[in-house]
């Protein structure tokens, strides 16, 4: 009895993934564990290269979704009019060569980073399958308690 009780007190602690944002990386991209600061620095392309040199693409989700806005709260830490005014200085001054690719759907972002090397982006905890691997943040995988990338 002990037992079953302990068992459903930790499954209750779990939060539900599919309510987290899953960062997702192409299978061949040697990360595991990244801190959250150094998720920023792959977002907003201050980081440009992995571990082995492989260079990142990253690619989000388009304007009006909720999955955006919980990237920009929880990754880049800015509003969308802070996001839009990072990305024109930036490549203004020459210090990003270009903002993140845009796509429409979960979907595309999976089928897009499953099939680029180096790809780098988020969907919902719930939409990630086997063609891509998700990224713990600061040891912590979606549904897990603490993980900071809390969804929709």
């Amino acid at each position: 009895m002990a037992a079953v009780s302990l068992g459903l007190a930790a499954a209750s602690l779990a939060q539900d993934k599919s309510a987290d944002l899953a960062v997702i990386v192409n299978k061949a991209v040697p990360l595991n564990d990244v801190s959250i600061a150094t998720l920023a620095r792959y977002f907003k392309g201050e980081k440009t290269k992995a571990p082995d040199g492989t260079k990142m693409v990253v690619v989000m989700f388009d304007l009006g979704h909720p999955e955006r806005a919980a990237a920009l709260k929880g990754i880049y830490k800015l509003s969308e009019p802070e996001f839009n005014d990072y990305f024109v200085c930036a490549i203004f001054t020459g210090s990003v060569s270009a903002a993140p690719r845009v796509l429409a759907s979960g979907a595309a972002i999976k089928g897009f980073v499953a099939n680029t090397p180096g790809g780098i982006g988020y969907v919902m905890g719930g939409d990630v399958d086997d063609s891509v691997k998700v990224l713990k943040i600061d040891g912590k995988s979606p549904g897990d308690p603490d993980y900071p990338l809390r969804g929709k």
